[in-house]
């Protein structure tokens, strides 16, 4: 019974997270507050800022006086929020070993903030790392109160909402944010009028969205210009909803957890909106990982091997 009841901690501690898109680590539910429903507690954590590469600007020259996002720690993670303008950084293969190739890569958060340190940065080093020049991306988020005390307390209101009794437990909630999906588009132009100078094919330029950051990917395609329009889409955890593609319709690669509870693959209706527009379509269904499953920990399921099945994939296109 002990275990029994202990792994149904733990399973409504991954669903508050999930929920919210947040990334599923124990370390974000450390201390003693009282716990909302469900048994989680979100907390925030000081935190210094990470160490980025210089950021390119995407909305004109930045604003000395005016920071372009706020720093939150959650747990061991640094997230940003409160993003004003929207930045890209970007990770470089080591001297030589460029192939020509980018990808956009575009973490999520739930539009509430940016998992830079969890889907973003260390996504774009794997990247590199084979040889693909990644751009990560810092897009405008909802606002949130700037202390973190009261972030903290506006994400656990909804987690207690998520918890109340007869309140779903499996949504799909979220709709993209226009200003995130605007400057999905901007990054997208910005990289193919720079490639050049930039050292990449525009012919190569990909996108990779986690979450959030897929359902802006799925947003973009749905509504892109020919110079907006990746050529390769890859959507991490962001379901697989109906999705019209305009031409040119990117090959797409899809992976998602049978248990993701915020965004559950009751259906492959973007499988056969792909297939349908006669695009190429790689479709990774896990049985376990959950939401969240981006991050480079391993945590002991297949979903593990995401990335590699990324990459194997990439390679081809």
């Amino acid at each position: 019974m002990k275990r029994r009841a202990a792994r149904r901690a733990l399973t409504l501690s991954a669903l508050s997270l999930a929920a919210l898109c947040l990334p599923m680590t124990a370390s974000a539910a450390e201390g003693n507050a009282p716990a909302a429903p469900g048994g989680f507690v979100f907390r925030t954590v000081p935190a210094a800022p990470m160490v980025l590469p210089a950021p390119i600007e995407l909305g004109g020259a930045a604003n000395n006086n005016a920071p372009a996002f706020q720093w939150t720690g959650l747990g061991r993670e640094r997230v940003v929020r409160n993003v004003v303008r929207p930045q890209l950084f970007v990770v470089r293969p080591a001297a030589g070993q460029a192939n020509g190739r980018a990808v956009l890569v575009v973490p999520g958060g739930g539009y509430q903030f940016v998992a830079i340190e969890n889907e973003g940065m260390p996504v774009a080093q794997k990247l590199a790392a084979e040889g693909t020049t990644a751009f990560v991306l810092v897009y405008r988020v909802n606002p949130t109160p700037v202390p973190d005390d009261d972030f903290a307390a506006v994400i656990n209101q909804e987690i207690a909402k998520r918890f109340a009794p007869g309140a779903p437990k499996a949504t799909d909630d979220l709709q993209p944010y226009a200003p995130a999906v605007a400057d999905a588009k901007a990054a997208m132009v910005w990289l193919k009028a720079h490639a050049v100078e930039q050292g990449i094919d525009v012919q190569r330029i990909g996108y990779i969205g986690f979450s959030a950051g897929a359902r802006t990917g799925r947003a973009l395609v749905s509504q892109a210009s020919a110079d907006e329009m990746p050529a390769t889409l890859a959507l991490i955890y962001g379901g697989f909803y109906a999705t019209q593609p305009r031409q040119p319709v990117p090959p797409l690669f899809l992976a998602q957890a049978a248990d993701d509870a915020l965004f559950p693959p009751n259906s492959f209706d973007m499988v056969q909106n792909w297939r349908q527009a006669g695009q190429r379509v790689e479709l990774h269904l896990y049985e376990r990982g959950g939401h969240g499953f981006g991050a480079m920990a391993p945590r002991g399921n297949t979903s593990d091997g995401w990335m590699s099945a990324y990459l194997a994939w990439l390679a081809r296109q």
